[in-house]
């Protein structure tokens, strides 16, 4: 939403929001910057006082807000997210063909680096795309006569640009009250990228069937001169493919289809190898069996060779040199809170990341431990999402956090309505860490989280803080703090 905003006040519409709680950093400087006015909390004034041509309502936003309910009560107008940014910035004014070619990036992990990072690119060559990012990316825009991005520059993860191009992350969550079907729907996409799927949102899908139904359909709407890419590692996401199972469910036996591209560390089109993570990664790249480039990325991990590829593939199409894309992801530092040192004091190093689904977690800290060789790495994590806040995914949290060396548990956030049968138990968690060797505890105030993160941190530690919510604070404490 905050990008959103950034975008219309950009095009030049006086623009406005609300929000239940205060905002948050990254977000909250950009908006202050643009000076975008945001009213917290939620109260029926705030709209009529504002009287706004237009409501972009929320997917998180249901029947009975305050806000929402004063609206259509007074008959303004609502529209969704995915709505504003195709009206607005994909279609073509009424009466006319062709509006920017979309460039959407799907999948349940790495949405917001690989589409940062495609964005970045384009930016680098000067296609002066319009991006919409669910983040901020670090050092937008690049800089063509410097060794590496200045990180002062946080300006956001949307521009509007006059190039075809419109880089989107998209998002396989319903759209809004009153549409669900997923965003991913409505961009009328021209590239679509799957980076991977897993069962996520289970608060709106059933079943894996279900969710990978809903990414078969995305990758139906490619125009057949255009782009499909797909993790070829990933057994979700490889089994769209038209001539796999999945695919064939929406592309029957019809030979046309968009053109395709695989991309992998094991398998693919085009695949990674030699790959070396340290303070910087590097890795070789073969396009069907060819070398055609040596990567040099400050992004580290394995899951972040998988962002690369699947953005070089979509550079290789667009027929940006290849040069150019190996300088530009040289430069690329990332989207902050992926991975994101945000304070070094006293030899302690904060990580801050958004990492909520098991396997995110899993990744990013195997990241961490590959790139910060010998530290010790204490997890602080907030279960903030749907999923996250439920019981179902226990288990894979247990054996996520088996590789870090102490992890700290914060309630989930705002859970307090769910059924004890079916909330996430961090003290259970947290217990079976113990037994299993990992240093572990479970904390329902931050205040005293904070107390015990001081009480143990030691110069050398890492102290990795996982959440996408705010986490009342506890990063801004971090950073004042230790």
């Amino acid at each position: 939403m905050g990008n959103l905003a950034k975008l219309l006040k950009q095009k030049g519409h006086k623009v406005a929001g609300s929000d239940q709680e205060a905002m948050y950093e990254p977000m909250k400087g950009v908006l202050h910057n643009l000076k975008i006015k945001i009213f917290s909390p939620y109260n029926a004034l705030h709209v009529k006082r504002y009287r706004p041509d237009i409501i972009v309502v929320g997917n998180a936003i249901s029947r009975g807000n305050l806000e929402l309910e004063y609206a259509m009560s007074n008959g303004h107008i609502y529209r969704s997210v995915s709505d504003i940014l195709r009206e607005e910035f994909i279609d073509p004014p009424v009466g006319k063909i062709g509006g920017k070619k979309a460039i959407v990036v799907a999948g349940t992990h790495g949405k917001t680096t690989t589409s940062a990072l495609i964005a970045w690119i384009l930016e680098y060559v000067g296609y002066d795309p319009t991006i919409f990012v669910g983040g901020v990316i670090r050092g937008f825009p690049p800089k063509k006569d410097r060794p590496s991005a200045d990180m002062r520059n946080f300006s956001g993860g949307a521009k509007l640009g006059k190039g075809k191009y419109i880089v989107i992350e998209g998002d396989e969550y319903n759209t809004a009250f009153f549409d669900k079907n997923p965003k991913i729907y409505g961009y009328r996409p021209y590239i679509g990228i799957v980076n991977n799927i897993e069962l996520d949102h289970i608060d709106i899908y059933k079943d894996m069937e279900q969710l990978k139904d809903a990414f078969a359909i995305f990758t139906k709407q490619i125009p057949l001169n255009g782009l499909l890419v797909f993790n070829a590692d990933n057994i979700g996401s490889y089994n769209l493919l038209p001539s796999k199972k999945e695919g064939k469910k929406i592309w029957g036996n019809n030979k046309k289809h968009p053109q395709i591209i695989t991309f992998g560390i094991k398998h693919g089109d085009y695949l990674a190898s030699n790959i070396k993570i340290g303070s910087i990664m590097t890795f070789h790249v073969k396009y069907k069996g060819r070398h055609v480039s040596d990567i040099s990325s400050r992004l580290i991990g394995s899951h972040n060779v998988s962002n690369i590829l699947a953005a070089i593939s979509v550079a290789g199409f667009l027929g940006i040199p290849k040069t150019k894309t190996i300088e530009a992801i040289s430069c690329f530092t990332g989207v902050k809170r992926r991975m994101e040192i945000i304070s070094e004091a006293n030899g302690i190093t904060v990580i801050d990341d958004y990492a909520h689904h098991p396997t995110a977690v899993y990744s990013t800290i195997s990241a961490i431990r590959s790139s910060f060789h010998g530290k010790r790495i204490i997890v602080v994590f907030e279960p903030g999402s749907a999923s996250s806040k439920k019981r179902v995914f226990e288990d894979q949290y247990f054996n996520a956090f088996l590789s870090a060396d102490t992890v700290l548990i914060y309630k989930p956030y705002r859970a307090e309505s769910m059924k004890s049968t079916e909330r996430f138990s961090g003290k259970k968690v947290a217990n079976r860490l113990n037994d299993a060797g990992i240093t572990s505890k479970y904390f329902d105030n931050v205040d005293k989280l904070m107390f015990h993160v001081k009480s143990i941190a030691r110069s050398g530690d890492i102290v990795l803080v996982m959440s996408c919510r705010g986490f009342d604070g506890l990063r801004e404490k971090l950073i004042d703090g230790l």
